[in-house]
């Protein structure tokens, strides 16, 4: 098996699928771009009845693991194996060799998948991949053209086309986050299936930009599923050693762009009304560029698509004002009496959960005084 491109993958699945399998795949480029690659064979294997191990040699303990391994099994009854390594591009020689030991021995048995951001034509594992396994070099261009790439493949697979400036456009929009990306795509995708064509007006309809999901991914958690989701996904990101007070920080600004956008709303009962959004967005951007109506930065740095949803989200706050009273009372706990961080978020979640719980799904009045948002943003 030669070099094959990334638009060449899916002949790698085809020739899987007939059990042509190589002993060794080797993916060079973005780790995350060569993960999502990587599954579109291993899975087809899987589904066989091969059996995975996983070694992400990026985390010490997993690399002390792998490290330690003399030998490798093959799978049960004969099955084959996969080994999955993950930042592998700094194989020691010994395990290198050892590798290449199994392949020699074992090819019908074995399939090793490695996966480095950057891999020397040298390494002895790269050439035995490029005599007799496959090579998938994904880091040769720029980001951009590898997601380019990605883009037209998935549609095609869909029947969907999109001009160069539209592509270009959704690229710019998603940033170069491969998950955001696919996620995004995979929206827009069914958003513009019946109509063969993906405009830049749908585009801009149904994609949300890469800052704009950052900063409210945890809000919309909380909203379409629930706490718990919620609490495991600040966890995680406690687990990746996010300071609580940037989580926090997070929360705030989703509730306090609900509440300017409340404010806004009483003054602007058309926009609350608006239920179409391509005429929402005709407004917004009409009110945005009134000279006379200086809005608030948080809303208008905004993607009007975010504005729009954020609606729906309002009318299951009973009373706002007690949201940032939750908030106060975290920061207090947070930077004054120290409480323990997973505890102070975990609890100001459940009780976020319990006024949402408290709200009304109808639409609600808008009160016509000001609004003071308590507290300071953490």
């Amino acid at each position: 098996m030669p070099i094959f491109t990334p638009l060449q993958i899916g002949k790698l699945v085809d020739l899987a699928k007939q059990n042509r399998i190589a002993p060794i795949y080797l993916f060079i480029g973005p780790l995350e771009i060569s993960l999502e690659k990587a599954k579109l064979i291993y899975k087809i294997l899987l589904e066989k009845g091969a059996s995975l191990e996983i070694y992400d040699l990026r985390e010490k303990e997993q690399k002390r693991d792998f490290q330690q391994t003399k030998g490798y099994q093959e799978g049960l009854f004969g099955s084959r194996k996969l080994y999955l390594l993950i930042g592998a591009e700094d194989l020691s020689p010994a395990k290198s060799e050892e590798i290449l030991k199994s392949l020699k021995k074992g090819a019908s048995v074995f399939s090793w998948f490695i996966l480095a951001e950057r891999f020397d034509e040298n390494h002895p594992l790269y050439k035995f991949a490029s005599e007799k396994g496959a090579i998938i070099p994904l880091g040769l261009k720029k980001k951009e053209d590898l997601l380019e790439g990605e883009l037209i493949t998935r549609l095609k697979q869909f029947n969907l086309t999109l001009d160069k400036r539209t592509a270009d456009l959704f690229i710019d929009l998603v940033g170069k986050d491969f998950y955001h990306f696919l996620q995004e795509l995979d929206k827009l995708i069914l958003y513009c299936l019946e109509d063969g064509v993906i405009t830049q007006e749908k585009l801009m309809e149904i994609v949300v930009p890469l800052e704009e999901q950052a900063l409210y991914l945890i809000g919309e958690l909380l909203f379409t599923r629930g706490p718990e989701r919620t609490g495991s996904f600040v966890q995680h990101l406690l687990d990746l050693k996010k300071e609580p007070t940037e989580i926090l920080g997070y929360l705030y600004r989703f509730f306090k762009k609900l509440a300017l956008l409340e404010d806004l709303l009483k003054d602007h009962p058309e926009l609350e009304r608006e239920e179409n959004y391509a005429q929402f967005m005709k407004l917004w951007q009409e009110l945005k560029e009134d000279t006379l109506r200086e809005l608030p930065k948080l809303l208008t740095e905004s993607h009007p698509y975010a504005i729009f949803t954020a609606k729906r989200y309002l009318k299951r706050i009973k009373n706002i004002d007690r949201i940032f009273e939750l908030f106060l009372q975290a920061e207090i706990e947070l930077k004054v009496t120290f409480r323990e961080p997973k505890r102070v978020l975990q609890d100001l979640i459940f009780h976020l959960w319990r006024e949402i719980q408290k709200g009304t799904q109808q639409t609600q009045s808008y009160p016509q005084t000001q609004r003071k948002v308590i507290g300071s943003p953490p």
